[in-house]
């Protein structure tokens, strides 16, 4: 299965858990119904909650609620997320009510019209789909749900007047695309000072020219990023005594290494900016996933190139500055800024892919998987393989208050 993780934020924007969204790639299409489909994503809970480290909501179908599919995941930080109208079922709504006495967690997707809810299920979670509601229907039916106590998750909440307006009506969750952050919210300008002058150092040398004494003197001349730098390079990640100085890692190194390293330093400085240590994750995560799924493509940029177009793709979400300006603030070649503003050419179809796997848009992710020449199950893996190598790049900055 083809899976990803939509972040779940509450009204403070602080991602609580992520919903999986799931899709039977090329090879499995044939394979055998909604009930195999789920079981395969089920299959997938344990390595996703271990990617995740926050709880998951996970699709399921009745017959795995009433087989007892789900009793061997008991341990995992999960909420199975039932279709409201099965409880509708007589003997899907008594296996429900069993593994909810055993304690397990679920929430409903769709609008509690039928059958009056499980006394067990109060204070549930409700999923409602903004996208399939108007505005009038959505505001009233999460006003019943609160009164009820119960506990709405709005999803597709994919632009900022909509969430604007799920918020103002009391929604505690909703999950969607990434929104660009609002002028009014407080960004770290030390850190996003050192992002964009991260930035442009690895823009100078994203057509894989070798980086020299210029790159050394970036590096000891910021104390803010000098000071991340060395955090990343202390880090287990690079065992237990890291260099002392950036000099140090210069010498021991080589600039190469420490370029590679200010790759991750600058997604921590991204989500550092932005108050949003998800956002770092998020950074990094489609930085790599750049670089493994353009290795497979023609006509495909430097791998610096790649990795610097996902870094790029974060920015207007992080400083909450739209591209048109970013591009007229920053030096960059003509690759990086059609990627940043255009996506005409093979490095924004690149980005346009990782957008379809980030949000679940399958039939999108599909399409362009088709004009690339590239298949979606090995985007997938990618993308899963991208999501490890960010945690464990990342580990330097989970003790930092972002």
């Amino acid at each position: 299965m083809l899976t990803t993780l939509l972040p779940i934020r509450d009204r403070r924007e602080r991602v609580m858990g992520y919903a999986v969204s799931a899709f039977p790639s090329d090879e499995q299409r044939a394979s055998g119904g909604a009930d195999d489909e789920a079981r395969q994503t089920v299959e997938m809970v344990g390595l996703l909650s271990r990617l995740a480290t926050r709880s998951l909501v996970v699709p399921v179908t009745p017959t795995l609620v009433r087989n007892g599919a789900l009793t061997r995941f008991a341990s995992v930080d999960a909420v199975w997320l039932l279709a409201t109208s099965a409880l509708d079922d007589a003997a899907t709504r008594k296996a429900v009510d069993r593994l909810l006495g055993t304690g397990f967690h679920f929430a409903l997707d769709g609008y509690p019209d039928g059958e009056p809810l499980l006394p067990s299920l109060i204070g549930a979670t409700i999923v409602l789909d903004a996208q399939r509601l108007s505005a009038q229907l959505l505001e009233s039916r999460v006003r019943v749900l609160l009164e009820a106590g119960l506990r709405p998750l709005v999803r597709g909440v994919d632009d900022r007047a909509l969430r604007h307006r799920v918020m103002a009506v009391g929604v505690p969750m909703y999950t969607g695309r990434l929104l660009t952050r609002a002028a009014s919210a407080a960004v770290d300008r030390n850190a996003e000072a050192s992002a964009m002058r991260a930035i442009a150092m690895l823009a100078a040398f994203a057509d894989g020219r070798p980086p020299n004494a210029a790159f050394d003197a970036f590096v000891r001349d910021d104390p803010h990023l000098a000071a991340s730098m060395l955090r990343s390079m202390r880090s287990a990640a690079l065992g237990v005594r890291g260099p002392k100085s950036v000099e140090h890692a210069l010498n021991v190194l080589g600039r190469d290494a420490v370029m590679e390293q200010l790759v991750g330093v600058t997604a921590h400085l991204l989500g550092e900016a932005a108050h949003d240590a998800e956002l770092s994750v998020i950074a990094l995560r489609r930085a790599r996933t750049c670089e493994r799924v353009g290795a497979a493509l023609d006509g495909a940029p430097h791998p610096r190139a790649r990795t610097l177009a996902g870094l790029l793709s974060v920015l207007e979400f992080a400083l909450g500055v739209p591209p048109a300006v970013l591009v007229e603030r920053m030096t960059l070649p003509g690759v990086l800024q059609d990627a940043l503003l255009d996506r005409r050419e093979p490095l924004g179809a690149l980005l346009d892919l990782v957008d379809a796997m980030e949000y679940g848009w399958w039939e999108d992710l599909r399409s362009r998987c088709r004009r690339l020449g590239v298949s979606p199950s090995m985007v997938g893996q990618a993308w899963l393989a991208a999501w490890r190598s960010a945690r464990d790049e990342l580990a330097f900055s989970r003790a930092d208050a972002l």
